[in-house]
Parts: C-alpha cells; structure tokens; sequence
C-alpha cells in the first residue's frame, strides 16, 4: 500500500547526500515499491551547499533520476509568490519553506527526520501541515 507522494524535507536530503546507507535503501525500495516521492528543488540546494561536495551533488543528481521522484521547481511567478508568503509565516529556511508551500498546496504529508522542526511551522497554515518522522529503530 502506498501513501499519497512524500515530499523530501532538506534534512532528508542532506543525510541522501551525506550517504547515510540506510536512508537510501530505504527510498530505493519505496522507489521499487511505487511509492512517489517529490524533491523540492530548492530544498535539493540547500542540502547541495550544506554537503558542499561533487560527490554528495551527484547523489542528489543520482536520487532525482529515479523512477517515482518528481523534482519540483518554482515554474511560475505565482510559486515564487507562495514560498514569499511561507517565508514570512514561519522561520522555515528556504528549501524547507519550499518544501512547506508544496505540502501546503498539494496536502502531501513532509517526510523528515527531525519533526520539532517542523512544530511551529504545522500551525502556520489553515490546514496545518502533516509530517511524517523517520525515526531510527531501537538497538
């Protein structure tokens, strides 16, 4: 069974770029599973500058190519419009507040790993944000 599309926070894809082993194998069976996922591209850049590496881009690069990930840019003016908006409701950095205006417009639930980031930004919409934690399985 799958869920509706999970959007990729940037400490997602930070930890993608970084190689954490066990977060790539984990979207790669979602992958094979059918279960679509989208990256934010702006979201895809800020974790691109924090891993600061021709490596950790390439597999960002690499993560984007597959079969159920949709790459989601700001085509149109109104986009740039809501991230302006998102920007000014909370204290989201950019690619999370990308990730916060796509999840808002689209009722995807935010995957991430690290949901108290996420607290003051869930209430800052009128339907309030929906995150989904991946949190590490006990020892």
């Amino acid at each position: 069974m799958t869920l509706p599309p999970l959007i990729l926070d940037t400490g997602v894809l930070i930890e993608l770029a970084r190689g954490d082993l066990n977060l790539m194998e984990m979207v790669a069976r979602w992958d094979e599973q059918g279960q679509p996922m989208v990256m934010s591209v702006v979201a895809v850049a800020a974790a691109a500058r924090n891993s600061g590496s021709k490596d950790s881009a390439d597999l960002l690069l690499g993560i984007a190519t597959m079969g159920q990930i949709t790459v989601a840019g700001l085509g149109e003016p109104e986009h740039g419009i809501i991230l302006a908006t998102v920007l000014g409701r909370t204290d989201l950095d950019w690619g999370d507040a990308h990730v916060a205006a796509l999840a808002d417009t689209s009722m995807c639930p935010i995957l991430t790993l690290d949901s108290s980031s996420w607290t003051a930004a869930i209430r800052a919409f009128e339907e309030p944000l929906h995150v989904i934690e991946i949190s590490d399985p006990p020892d």
